[in-house]
C-alpha cells in the first residue's frame, strides 16, 4: 500500500492506489468464500474435533438436521486402509494442474489453500473434476494397516454437478525431511496462527502437479467429505507414497488455532466397501502395503 507523504502528488498516487488494493482484498474474499461454499464447507465454529465436546464427532449428526448421514451415513471417510484390490484398470492420474496465484485462509480448524485464477482438473473414468481448494489435516484422518501419519494434504474437486473427488497426500515427519511444499507455505501458517478467518496472499505462483508424485501407487474407495455435512458419494484417492515433513512444519500446521489441537475425524467402519489399489502389472488381492516414509515430490 502507498505510504502516505507529505506532498500532493505522493497523496495522489496514495489515494489512487486505495482503491486498487481494495478491489484485490475484496476478489480474494469473495474467491475464497465462493470457493468454499462450492465444496459444500462448513463454518469450522460449529463444530469441534475434541471428543469431549459437546459439538465433538460423536456428536455431529446431532447438531444440526442434514448432518445426521455423519452418524447413519454407510460410507463415511476416513477409514483404515487394510485390505485392498489391486485393480488392472487403473493408471497414472490424470491431471492438468497448473501453477497460479493462490489465497491460504485460516478456517479456523485447518489452512486452506484457493487458487485466485481456478486451477486445472482431475479426470476419473473420462469424468472431470476441477481442483477448487487444497487443506491440511494433522495428524492424518486415513490410516494405512492402523498407522496413522504426522499430516494429511486434501486437495478437492468438484465436477459441474458438483459431485465430488478427493486426492490426499500422506506426510510423515519419521525420516527428519523437509517437505518443499510446507516449507514454503510455513511463513504464512505462522503468520496466520490463531487468526480465524484470516487470509495472506501466497507470493509467487502455485503449482498442485508438482505434489503429485508420479511414481506412486494409490488406493481409491467412495467415501464423504469428513467434516459436517458429512456429504457421502466423494471418489478418494490415497497416494501410498508417503510425502517427507519436518517436525517444525507439523507444529506449524497444528498451531492454526491458539492452543495446538488435533484436527482429524475418527476413522469410520468400512462396511461393505472394496478399497481398490493402483500398481502396474499387479492383478491378485493383496494386503494393503504399508506406505514407507520415502522422499515425495520436490
Amino acid at each position: 500500500m502507498a505510504r502516505q507523504r507529505n506532498d500532493d502528488d505522493d497523496e495522489a498516487r496514495a489515494g489512487a492506489a486505495s482503491p486498487a488494493l481494495a478491489l484485490a482484498i475484496a476478489v480474494i474474499l469473495t474467491f475464497c468464500t465462493r470457493s468454499a461454499s462450492a465444496v459444500g464447507s462448513t463454518p469450522h465454529s460449529a463444530f469441534s474435533y475434541n471428543e469431549d465436546d459437546p459439538t465433538g464427532p460423536a456428536k455431529w449428526a446431532t447438531l444440526q438436521e442434514d448432518w445426521a448421514v455423519c452418524d447413519s451415513g454407510t460410507e463415511q471417510s476416513p477409514i483404515d486402509i487394510a485390505k485392498v484390490e489391486v485393480s488392472k484398470d487403473f493408471g497414472p492420474l490424470e491431471q492438468t494442474y497448473r501453477a497460479s496465484a493462490a489465497v491460504l485462509q485460516n478456517r479456523g480448524h485447518d489452512f486452506m489453500l484457493n487458487w485466485t485464477q481456478g486451477n486445472g482438473k482431475l479426470t476419473i473414468e473420462g469424468k472431470e473434476y476441477k481442483l477448487q481448494q487444497a487443506h491440511l489435516h494433522a495428524p492424518s484422518e486415513h490410516t494405512v494397516n492402523g498407522t496413522r501419519f504426522d499430516a494429511e494434504l486434501h486437495m478437492v474437486h468438484e465436477d459441474p454437478a458438483k459431485a465430488r473427488a478427493v486426492v490426499s497426500i500422506l506426510f510423515s515427519s519419521k525420516a527428519g525431511k523437509t517437505s518443499k511444499l510446507l516449507s514454503d507455505l510455513k511463513p504464512y501458517f505462522d503468520k496466520l496462527a490463531g487468526k480465524p478467518n484470516a487470509t495472506e496472499q501466497v507470493k509467487g505462483p502455485l503449482d498442485p502437479s508438482a505434489w503429485i508424485d508420479k511414481a506412486s501407487g494409490y488406493y481409491r474407495y467412495e467415501g464423504s467429505l469428513t467434516t459436517p455435512p458429512c456429504t457421502e458419494g466423494v471418489i478418494w484417492t490415497i497416494m501410498s507414497k508417503v510425502a517427507d515433513v519436518s517436525k517444525e512444519e507439523i507444529d506449524s500446521i497444528k498451531a492454526v488455532k491458539k492452543s495446538a489441537e488435533a484436527n482429524a475425524r475418527p476413522a469410520q467402519k468400512i462396511n461393505s466397501r472394496v478399497v481398490r489399489y493402483y500398481k502396474p502389472g499387479t492383478t491378485e488381492r493383496i494386503d494393503a502395503p504399508a506406505p514407507a516414509p520415502t522422499p515425495g515430490p520436490s
